[in-house]
Parts: C-alpha cells; structure tokens; sequence
C-alpha cells in the first residue's frame, strides 16, 4: 500500500477550536436559562401579590375592612398565606415565594391598609429588582 502523505482525521488545534466553541455555547446556554429562571421566579411572585391583592379587595368591598385578615397575620414578620383571607381567595396556603426570598406581613391589616413585603430578582416590567411593598394602593 503506498502512502501519498495526505492524513485524515484532525488536528490537535482543530479539535481544540471545536471544543472551545462548544464551551461556549454550553456556558452560553446555562446563562441564558438562568435568566430565563429567574423571570419565571418573578412572574410568579408578582402573580402571587395580585392574587393577595384581590382577595384584600374583595374583603374591602364586602367588609369596608382589611381588618377581618389580621385574624391569621396578627404581627408583622408574619407569612400572608396565614392571613385569613381564605373565603374570598382559594388556595392561599400554596402562595409562598418561589426562591429564596419570603413574603412577609410588614402592616398587619387594620381598617384602611395592609402590606406585604416581596423581593424581586430582577427587572420585571416597570418593576425594579429589589423589595416591594404590595399595600391598598397597589406595589411600589
């Protein structure tokens, strides 16, 4: 058998060029889900404050109150899902935060306002990342 002097197969540099690209895209990847993540964690805490802040309407409308939820929340520091506002919002005990954060009570429910504490990882919306406060006049 002769040999002409062409190989096949690759070279070391090649195949270093390749590997290098896949790292990338593999790092790419990663980065990109864990942003994807984080927006899904958000999304959810604030879907949770707009379900407390439904159920704390409902309770005004039909009371005139939010004093009636401080039955389950009598302290600050406490978690809303222990608000009693199981009659106007199914599925309270579920609401908790998605990550490693808490929802915390930071105004026990009285007569004329509430408010609940949350943090966002990231930029959501017009919302920064950050804490906010869900209170009758909305999340700031």
């Amino acid at each position: 058998m002769k040999h002409t002097g062409k190989r096949t197969g690759f070279t070391l540099t090649e195949t270093l060029i390749v590997g290098a690209l896949f790292g990338t895209v593999i790092i790419a990847g990663t980065l990109l889900l864990s942003v994807e993540r984080a927006r899904t964690r958000d999304a959810k805490r604030v879907a949770d404050m707009v379900r407390l802040a439904a159920g704390f309407s409902l309770l005004y409308s039909q009371k005139a109150s939010y004093a009636d939820a401080a039955t389950g929340c009598p302290a600050v520091n406490a978690n809303p899902n222990t608000c009693t506002l199981g009659d106007v919002v199914s599925g309270l005990g579920q609401i908790h935060d998605p990550g490693r954060f808490a929802y915390i009570v930071t105004q026990v429910p009285n007569k004329d306002d509430f408010g609940i504490t949350f943090q966002l990882e990231r930029n959501y919306g017009a919302l920064f990342a950050g804490k906010h406060v869900l209170s009758k006049s909305g999340i700031r």
